[in-house]
């Protein structure tokens, strides 16, 4: 019996398809949308070990002699009238441009680090394909220095910005830094320029780049334990290229997202995107699950190229990218991306984030020898769900319990069977009133105390007896 258990499962599950329907000509409303597809959308981490060494630094005092000589012009002409105007003049542009002031020295200083970036993939297939950006899985060496030297040599650059404020001396240069540039300004852009000059100058001398992807509510401390080995099996550029990966990860049975057509969409049109924004975490030990949000087409722009990306108002923040973006219908026609941001400020522009249409994906499906399908225990899913929100709980009982049978790991399907059962439970304790029963959706009124008993395939039901005259 164990052995035919899941054939006729499956099987039990497939008929419960037909005879419920799945396919969808209608909007979901946005919680559906999440609900539905909050199983097919990971989360993911890229983890690099790395060796890595950078080189000590002195000033270029040529080019700090010929920038006095610029800067005693301007003060012969009037523009400058201080020596406090000099001076900060001085330390913007040393620090605006440290690849032309830093000198490297042959003294290096040898560092290992473990760095991880995270961000969100959508499933295409039950045996595991999945689609994330390029950026989020990259292990090119430039992006690698890049992120060792925002993050891992970070102590090394507030050493040596706090060593160039105290060597100012006295109060009257750290007081014209205050008054005409602003000490926050200074230190953003001493940290700045030192994570510019360890980037270009760092030599990686090891580095090990692992990946892993995780479904359901997951604590990001936790993905690498909980997640499953993924492998790049198709990858493009991060953006302005085509910022697409193919990753596969061995599983079977699992919950996909349906891929829709991005040539429909319009300005106006509305969309939804849903991942694992790192906004969203207060503490990194904390389980979360992607979280949704909404907006509108802004417009399908044209990328240098030639290819199309489309724009939206629709909030995003780093640990989206990658994530599925779906029209009204539930369908995921593009990946969240990145956003733009102000060079002059840092910050993020509100209203200007983009998405790489599912057409590009497309072809790094394609690529990969990808073919995507949504997986039976998906569909079988969403119309539990369904069942769930019709009030159904039978219905909606009987196919979590086939999706739990077939994958028990299926995420949220246990808190469904759970939420499930008690609504079942509920309606029990309050369905029998004085005067009546019900069984199978029949409300029988109970005439007198003498009764025979009827049974019906859905349950029993009293029915009064009959007195001849």
């Amino acid at each position: 019996m164990k052995i035919l258990l899941k054939p006729l499962v499956i099987a039990v599950g497939l008929l419960t398809l037909a005879i419920t329907g799945c396919g969808k000509t209608t909007a979901l409303t946005p919680s559906q949308l999440a609900e539905q597809n909050k199983p097919g959308t990971l989360i993911i981490q890229t983890v690099h070990k790395a060796e890595f060494s950078v080189p000590n630094y002195d000033l270029n005092e040529d080019k700090l002699n010929q920038l006095s000589k610029a800067l005693g012009q301007k003060v012969s002409s009037g523009e400058y009238t201080s020596e406090q105007q000099v001076f900060v003049a001085i330390i913007q542009t040393v620090l605006a441009a440290p690849l032309a002031y830093f000198t490297p020295m042959s003294q290096r200083v040898q560092e290992q680090a473990e760095v991880s970036t995270t961000g969100s993939a959508l499933a295409v297939t039950e045996d595991g394909y999945l689609v994330t950006n390029a950026h989020v899985v990259s292990s090119e060496q430039d992006d690698i220095k890049q992120l060792l030297a925002d993050s891992a040599l970070e102590e090394v650059a507030v050493s040596s910005c706090q060593s160039l404020w105290n060597d100012l001396g006295g109060g009257y240069y750290q007081e014209a830094i205050g008054a005409l540039m602003g000490t926050q300004e200074f230190v953003q852009l001493c940290l700045q320029a030192h994570a510019e000059y360890f980037a270009h100058y760092m030599s990686l001398d090891a580095l090990d780049t692992k990946i892993y992807a995780a479904m359901g509510a997951t604590a990001r401390d936790q993905i690498v334990e909980q997640g499953h080995k993924a492998t790049v099996k198709a990858i493009g550029e991060p953006a302005p290229g085509k910022d697409v990966a193919i990753l596969k990860i061995e599983a079977t049975h699992m919950p996909t997202v349906a891929l829709g057509d991005d040539q429909t969409l319009a300005a106006g049109d509305r969309m939804f995107i849903l991942g694992y924004p790192g906004a969203g975490v207060i503490d990194e030990q904390e389980a979360v699950e992607a979280s949704l949000t909404a907006g509108l087409v802004s417009a399908r722009k044209t990328m240098a190229d030639g290819w199309d990306i489309l724009q939206t108002d629709a909030a995003m923040s780093s640990g989206n990218s990658g994530g599925p973006v779906f029209n009204e219908d539930g369908e995921a026609i593009g990946i969240a991306t990145f956003a733009k941001v102000d060079p002059s400020t840092g910050s993020q522009v509100q209203g200007a984030n983009f998405v790489v249409p599912i057409s590009v994906v497309n072809e790094f499906l394609t690529q990969a020898n990808v073919e995507p399908a949504p997986s039976g225990i998906s569909q079988l899913y969403q119309t539990a769900v369904s069942q769930f929100e019709r009030g159904q709980f039978k219905r909606a009982l009987a196919s979590f319990r086939q999706v739990s049978e077939l994958n028990p790991s299926y995420p949220y399907v246990q808190s469904y069977l759970s939420k499930t059962q008690a609504a079942i439970n509920k309606d029990v304790e309050g369905a029998v009133s004085p005067g009546s029963i019900v069984a199978g959706g029949i409300v029988v009124l109970l005439l007198g105390t003498s009764s025979a008993v009827v049974g019906l395939h859905r349950g029993m039901v009293k029915l009064p007896k009959l007195k001849a005259h």
